[in-house]
């Protein structure tokens, strides 16, 4: 689980190529890591420049208390998903068991279960208060790998760091 604190290292990932073997599909990338303090309420936008392209990358940064809101979202969305599917099976299972032919009711409850369990798994841990301002129009930019186990950054040794340049949209972050 990521820990929330009054700063965070927003990781900005430019994926430089997409390479195809067989049938699995590499992501490259490289990343930049930008420290930048929370803002003490709300939401707080602003862009940060890709060292890879120059590109200025917009961004949502939300405070601590949100942050934690999202994760424990997260967590009560698997939580639920892991309870509905348990309900599920067994309603399945009674259903079998008793011959009455209604197996084909519960498979929809099933199904949305087992997409939001995978959802709320994959986002959970990742969740730090961190989004793409905008969804479209980013190009290759994002703040978390989408596909973690196939996402490789190569070659390590050129990622060097480099002095952020973030702009926010308002001045100063609203007072506490």
């Amino acid at each position: 689980m990521q820990q929330i604190g009054p700063r965070v290292g927003m990781r900005l990932i430019h994926v430089t190529h997409t390479e195809h073997r067989g049938s699995n599909i590499y992501h490259y990338y490289r990343i930049q890591t930008a420290w930048v303090d929370r803002p003490p309420r709300g939401i707080r936008t602003g862009s940060l420049r890709c060292a890879t392209c120059g590109d200025m990358v917009g961004f949502r940064l939300r405070s601590r208390a949100r942050a934690k809101a999202r994760q424990r979202l997260w967590l009560a969305l698997g939580l639920i998903a892991i309870t509905t599917l348990a309900v599920t099976i067994t309603i399945t299972a009674r259903m079998i068991s008793s011959g009455s032919g209604g197996e084909s009711r519960t498979l929809v409850p099933a199904a949305l279960a087992v997409l939001a369990l995978i959802v709320s798994v994959l986002l959970f841990p990742s969740e730090d208060g961190v989004t793409l301002a905008r969804f479209r129009g980013s190009g290759p930019h994002g703040f978390k790998p989408m596909k973690m186990r196939l996402a490789w950054s190569k070659p390590a040794a050129t990622d060097r760091p480099v002095r952020a340049e973030i702009v926010f949209q308002d001045s100063d972050p609203p007072a506490p």
